[in-house]
């Protein structure tokens, strides 16, 4: 009998230890699942991830453009024509372009025509410049802000000093040494526009559709839908949308940098909550399985 009641002991003790730890489980805390949250999506950005993104054509386009006009020896155009608001998913494609353009030795113009982004884009061409030892005036030019963006354009298609006299540092225009011999859009190889707005299409009616210059828009992911078909008409020579496009391009250049880090920290935060829905399924799943046992027995 005493053996009897050793075993017997012996499994109550044990069940009560399972019962604990399954209760324990169950019982765990969820401010655990948003710290394992918390450290999938902010350990990217301090690392250098490579995720497997295969590039798109239209990105793979942008990318070709800016070495072409490396071979070609002629200058790029980049509108800068974003916020703080989509800075996340367009700041990525301008740091990635400038990283391309200078490694190739291609002259940059940066132009604005969203008021409260344009300090932002003269600090993002100040740093990538530093970067590769490039200097203001003979590697790139920044020309700060403009209103009325229809004007603008169908000046730059004719003489970019009708609207511009000096650039964003006050200096002229005709004593910075890169802008001697250029004129208009058929002196630049390919103009970029990166922006979360509207103006990507402004470019089209009132620059590519008089002018015929190269066009890549860069634009956020739920507008990108938007500009296929100036693609398939071949108004657009690329497109970059979202900051997938952004990590895309760095994947051809071999430069990680915050889109790879973003979409890194997507992914690893979307595993991460599919984990913790399976898990909470399999728990679920084995508590009604262990409350019909319990009333069973």
């Amino acid at each position: 009998m005493s053996i009897e009641n050793n075993n017997n002991n012996n499994n109550n003790n044990n069940n009560n230890k399972n019962k604990t730890w399954f209760q324990a489980i169950l019982n765990l805390d969820k401010r655990f699942v948003y710290i394992f949250i918390f450290l999938a999506v902010s350990l990217p950005f301090f690392l250098d991830p490579v995720v497997d993104i295969k590039s798109t054509k239209w990105v793979q386009s942008a990318y070709d453009l800016v070495d072409e006009a490396a071979q070609k020896r002629k200058p790029i155009i980049i509108g800068f024509d974003y916020d703080p608001a989509t800075l996340a998913e367009l700041q990525p494609m301008a740091v990635s372009i400038l990283r391309h353009a200078f490694s190739k030795n291609v002259k940059v113009v940066g132009i604005n025509f969203i008021l409260n982004g344009t300090s932002l884009a003269a600090t993002t061409m100040e740093n990538i410049a530093k970067e590769y030892g490039k200097k203001n005036g003979e590697d790139y030019a920044f020309f700060g802000y403009l209103p009325q963006p229809t004007v603008v354009l169908l000046n730059f298609g004719e003489n970019f000093r009708k609207s511009y006299k000096k650039d964003y540092y006050g200096k002229d225009l005709n004593e910075l040494p890169m802008l001697k011999g250029l004129q208009n859009f058929d002196d630049f190889h390919v103009v970029f526009c990166l922006s979360g707005t509207g103006l990507p299409g402004t470019y089209i009616v009132y620059g590519v559709d008089r002018f015929k210059f190269n066009y890549v828009a860069g634009v956020t992911a739920v507008s990108a839908a938007d500009y296929y078909p100036y693609l398939q008409s071949g108004q657009m020579k690329g497109l970059l949308g979202g900051m997938k496009a952004a990590a895309e391009y760095e994947f051809i250049s071999g430069k990680i940098s915050d889109g790879m880090r973003g979409m890194a920290s997507q992914s690893w935060g979307h595993i991460t909550i599919i984990f913790f829905i399976i898990v909470g399924n399999i728990l679920f799943y084995a508590k009604k399985r262990y409350e019909d046992k319990e009333k069973n027995s």
